[in-house]
């Protein structure tokens, strides 16, 4: 008797029901007046949870729930492929035919046609024995699959009693009676099978043969195995990186907006994601500064992108750095156990870690000319010869004065004026004349304002000019026509009375304000001039900021901006330089100049107010010997030079290297010798744990250079460059934000912030199940939204098969659940398609199951879970959450199954994991790494400099490249192996030069080594990209791969041979056959991969006809 209950509540998907004594844990039960599929998931004495795979909206207490007494099943048969199924096996199509394009609850269609007549050829006599997993006959499904008809997994072995001929029979007529020890049963051509448990084998194989996509970085490099597991983190695109108003800093030390950078590029958007959310723009001579592993230096900005995240982390450092960027923006780490930094997403990035920030930026900066418009450009010049010289340089380059008036836009008139002397030239002609004529202007320039006493203005900002803009932003203020300063301290009243001296050429009034004392000086000239600077005319506590031509001023100005601001506004109190603003922008100019100096600080906030503080010694001495060194008299450079001689500090607590005793143990053994000689103990170090100071590592590494290691003298170096801020605070923000990112080739990071700190800058799935060899492919679209699910219902029916011509969808079911449909039909959707998948592997068919994503299966499993009020794990999920990973993966494999004839199947599973906002550390990311062996790294940066397949080679792994070698050598080439191991070889070299070269210049490299950089650039534009959407490059056939890599392989050989007998690098990049090497990717179609014999002589050839270079 079916067990029938009453609904006593509804929550979701999930639904109470008690009465249900006798019904058992995922039976399938009909919920409701309109008998909605529902699965018991929880049994609680006579009351059962169950999750309904249909909209429960309507559903009431006291409704029935009726049991049938079976499991959650799939009908098994032929009339799958081609199919297009919900999470439960309803196929969509039917569905659609029968109540329209909206799929109504209670709505029963059989999963396959039960009225089709399907053309049965047995394979067994009468009288034979049989067994579970034995066939017994095949049904020609479709032009490309088989399908056979199998004695069901659950059934007894037996003798054939009967076999039905050869003929038409539909999906439920039986085809054979067994005869068993238990009884008679009847075989049918489709059976049922229940999703969650997995279909018995006889054994598990090794995974040795290769999965073939197509795809030359995936099967050469990273190869899948069949039967594999694989796995894609990140949804394509991730890693944008941070907000509209994050500075960025450029190769003059320039500060702009991310924003503004994408605004001002002049190139058209390109919209990358169809739907306007996400667009990049290409640039051109965008110079930013990146940190290249060694050094702080300048690199090129290649594309700024826009897009949108849902979320963002914030993380705050011991430094009082602020950073807000997405979860899989990625920062730069230090880790502790190799002594390397590397490049971690945000969403990794947990409380102690050390974060690599600037400590002194170097930037292309120099002595600023200053162009004068608006109410300067009509002041006077007293200078009229001057102006006489450049108009004659210019009579004689133009002809006639005519012309020369047409080129500074005056009439000819006023121009005769300036040419016999009786009138003064403006200001702004006075310098286009200079300027046109290749005369230097003078550093000052007397100009007579239309009421007034003439003025001296300074045409470029020096050091003298910089101190007194810093003591009038720090104690000064324009009001109107005046000028005024305020201090009550006599040696800075006098200091500033100098500066004006020197700068300007005038007498300030000493004046008595109110409270304070201070110096006034009357003139609209110099008011103007502060102001185009960038000086605030009003609020200036609130507005004021770093002027812009200071942050692009060599280091002696900054240095002279700095003395001036911190001597009106800084105080020094306990060994601590403080400034208090209450404007941010003025305490992140400053941030920035002191990391020009190199000198370390903190920043804090309060409220509205910031605070900068530069603490400890080393810092302090290295402040002093910059900034205040060349004023020893001014009050603030007395009290921190008698600070400096008066105290001693040994303690270091912010400049560390931290690296763990046992790396240092490692590192450091072979020099403890001449460590100990030198009078260096490393004993804290390596066996208490103590963090060694940036100081100290510098020492050693002075000391032990040629015998330390690489990476330890990496890190030294790096030291002089950068410092490793400790995490101290990791929050997230929810929300739809704007960011924007910078793609920086070769660096990947460009410094930026607030304070100056360091950023790093799903079709692959449908590519796979295009043109991957398995014979039978599973999509499941398990949760994707609708729009991503309509792009593959609609690509899928379009595609051909590269092996046949005949279309994909003969080979194909699609699985398709989105984002909208009702979640517990999402958990259940990976379950149907494994059960499917491993019908057709026990076929002894090869098939790929591709599920994207699994992130948002888990989101189903979690809210399931929380509708039946269970014990929340991490992050909200399951405490069971791991374990069901672990059984989707394990379906995965290679095996021998049951049944005769003897045959071998395989089932291959490649998941996407898609976390919410990019988060790489919530669990299902984190355990579906433990799960897999194969790492397929997608890198956006390599995407948006059109490098497809976007694969990162130096990311990626894959745990099968030992286990299909022998597959290789026995059917493409014996020395395939040995070839793909030399090629890797030679990337992971020309990486290691790359960053030789950003330390050292590409002239520090042997000719040798200038070829690996040639010929790595040719393997990753020759070989490894490849286009989907050329005909004859979008698959590359094994032949066509293997022939490939002997090619680019045979060109290193062969010209590391040329150099060594004296031919020149030169001869070698001139040659013709390098371009024909290039272009055969998408010029030698996969039927003609014997052609590549031809080149590769050609190549033979081209070479050994080079001739040494003699050198008299």
């Amino acid at each position: 008797m079916p067990v029938k209950g009453k609904i006593v509540w509804v929550a979701g998907p999930a639904v109470k029901a008690d009465g249900m004594m006798g019904a058992r844990m995922y039976e399938v039960v009909r919920v409701g007046k309109d008998g909605l599929v529902g699965e018991v998931i929880k049994l609680t004495g006579d009351v059962a949870f169950i999750q309904v795979y249909e909209n429960t909206s309507g559903l009431s207490p006291g409704e029935p729930v009726v049991g049938t007494g079976l499991p959650l099943s799939v009908t098994l048969g032929p009339g799958m492929i081609g199919s297009v199924y919900d999470g439960v096996q309803r196929p969509l199509d039917k569905i659609a035919e029968r109540v329209g394009p909206f799929v109504k609850r209670g709505v029963t269609v059989p999963p396959i046609p039960e009225d089709k007549k399907w053309h049965f050829v047995p394979t067994v006599k009468k009288g034979e024995e049989v067994e579970p997993g034995t066939v017994i006959g095949e049904v020609q499904e479709t032009p490309l699959i088989t399908t056979k008809i199998m004695v069901p997994p659950d059934a007894k072995p037996g003798k054939l009693v009967d076999v039905a001929p050869e003929g038409e029979y539909t999906v439920n007529d039986v085809v054979a009676t067994v005869e068993s020890k238990d009884g008679r049963y009847e075989v049918r051509m489709a059976h049922r099978w229940p999703v969650r448990v997995p279909r018995p084998i006889r054994r598990r194989l090794d995974p040795e043969v290769p999965l073939i996509t197509g795809q030359r970085v995936l099967d050469t490099l990273f190869p899948m195995a069949k039967g594999g597991t694989g796995c894609i983190p990140g949804a394509f695109g991730t890693g944008k990186c941070v907000t509209p108003d994050t500075p960025v800093l450029l190769h003059d030390g320039t500060l702009v907006a991310i924003k503004e950078l994408y605004d001002a590029a002049p190139a058209e958007e390109r919209v990358i994601d169809g739907e306007g959310r996400e667009a990049i723009k290409e640039v051109r001579g965008i110079r930013v500064i990146g940190f290249d592993g060694r050094r702080l230096r300048e690199f090129e900005v290649s594309h700024v992108y826009r897009g949108r995240s849902d979320r963002l982390v914030k993380i705050e450092t011991s430094s009082g750095r602020v950073l807000t960027v997405t979860p899989a923006h990625r920062l730069l780490r230090l880790n502790p156990s190799t002594g390397t930094t590397e490049e971690v997403p945000a969403a990794l990035i947990r409380p102690g870690d050390r974060l690599v920030m600037p400590r002194r930026i170097e930037v292309d900066a120099d002595y600023q000319t200053l162009r004068f418009d608006g109410p300067l450009g009509e002041l006077r010049v007293e200078d009229r010869d001057g102006m006489r010289r450049a108009l004659r340089v210019l009579r004689e380059k133009h002809g006639t004065l005519r012309c020369v008036a047409e080129v500074l836009c005056v009439s000819y008139d006023v121009l005769i004026g300036y040419w016999t002397g009786r009138s003064r030239p403006t200001l702004s002609t006075y310098l286009r004349a200079l300027e046109e004529s290749g005369i230097r202007a003078p550093d000052q320039l007397t100009v007579r304002p239309r009421r007034g006493s003439p003025v001296t203005l300074p045409t470029r900002i020096d050091e003298v000019v910089a101190e007194l803009l810093g003591l009038l932003l720090s104690d000064g203020m324009v009001a109107g026509r005046t000028v005024r300063f305020f201090n009550s301290n006599e040696a800075l009243l006098l200091r500033f009375q100098r500066l004006l001296r020197e700068a300007f050429g005038i007498e300030g009034v000493r004046t008595r304000f109110r409270t304070v004392d201070g110096i006034s000086v009357n003139s609209k000239a110099i008011v103007d001039f502060l102001v185009s600077l960038g000086f605030p005319s009003r609020r200036k506590s609130r507005n004021a900021a770093v002027p812009p031509v200071i942050f692009r001023s060599p280091e002696s100005v900054v240095a002279a901006f700095l003395r001036g601001y911190l001597s009106g506004d800084g105080h020094f109190s306990e060994g601590s330089v403080e400034v208090t603003s209450a404007s941010r922008a003025m305490v992140s100019g400053l941030s920035y100049l002191l990391a020009r100096l190199g000198v370390l600080f903190t920043v804090s906030r309060k409220g509205r107010y910031s605070r900068l503080f530069v603490t400890g010694i080393k810092e302090l001495r290295k402040l002093y010997d910059s900034v205040f060194s060349t004023a020893p008299d001014l009050p603030f450079s007395e009290r921190i030079r008698n600070y400096l001689a008066a105290t001693r500090e040994n303690r270091t607590e912010r400049d560390v290297v931290p690296l763990s005793p046992e790396f240092l143990r490692e590192a450091l053994s072979s020099v403890m010798t001449d460590l100990r000689r030198n009078g260096i103990n490393v004993h804290n170090y390596v066996a208490m744990g103590e963090n060694m100071s940036s100081a100290m590592l510098s020492r050693i590494a002075a000391i032990a250079t040629p015998r330390l290691p690489a990476q330890l003298m990496a890190l030294a170096e790096a030291t002089k460059s950068v410092f490793f801020d400790e995490v101290e605070k990791v929050g997230v923000i929810e929300g739809d934000f704007e960011v924007y990112d910078l793609t920086v080739p070769i660096a990947h990071n460009f410094v930026g912030g607030e304070v100056p700190s360091i950023f790093h800058n799903t079709v692959t799935l449908h590519q796979l199940a295009k043109w991957s060899d398995a014979k039978v492919i599973l999509h499941i679209g398990c949760g994707e939204r609708g729009n991503e699910e309509a792009e593959v219902l609609t690509e899928f029916p379009h595609l051909t098969d590269p092996y046949t011509g005949r279309p994909l969808m003969e080979r194909t079911v699609l699985i398709a659940n989105t984002s909208n449909m009702p979640v517990a039909a999402r958990e259940a959707s990976i379950y149907t398609g494994a059960a499917i998948a491993e019908f057709y592997r026990d076929m002894g068919y090869d098939v790929l199951l591709v599920a994207d994503s699994t992130s948002r299966w888990a989101e189903a499993l979690r809210e399931i879970s929380g509708r039946l009020e269970e014990m929340p794990a991490e992050e909200g999920y399951p405490s069971y959450l791991a374990s069901r990973l672990a059984e989707f993966y394990e379906r995965a494999g290679r095996v021998e199954v049951l049944g005769r004839p003897e045959r071998v199947g395989s089932l291959t599973i490649v998941g996407a994991v898609s976390p919410p906002g990019g988060d790489f550390t919530e669990p299902v990311t984190t355990h579906t790494l433990r799960f897999v062996r194969t790492f397929w790294a997608l890198d956006p940066n390599l995407a948006y400099t059109r490098h497809y397949p976007a694969i990162n080679w130096m990311m990626s792994y894959s745990g099968y490249v030992e286990t299909v070698r022998s597959w290789w050598s026995s059917n493409v080439a014996a020395d395939w192996y040995e070839l793909r191991s030399y090629l890797y070889r030679l990337l992971r070299r020309e990486e290691e030069l790359l960053e030789l070269v950003r330390l050292l210049g590409p002239e520090s490299l042997a000719d040798e080594e200038k070829l690996i950089l040639d010929v790595g650039r040719m393997i990753r534009e020759g070989f490894l990209q490849q286009s989907a959407f050329d005909q004859i490059d979008s698959y590359c056939s094994t032949k066509k791969q293997y022939l490939m890599l002997r090619l680019f392989v045979t060109f290193h050989r062969l010209a590391e041979e040329a150099l060594n007998r004296g031919v020149p690098l030169a001869k070698i990049r001139q040659l013709p056959v390098i371009a024909k090497l290039m272009k055969a990717k998408a010029e030698v179609p996969n039927e003609d991969a014997d052609r590549l014999l031809q080149l590769e002589e050609e190549v033979r050839s081209a070479i050994s006809a080079l001739k040494p270079e003699i050198v008299a």
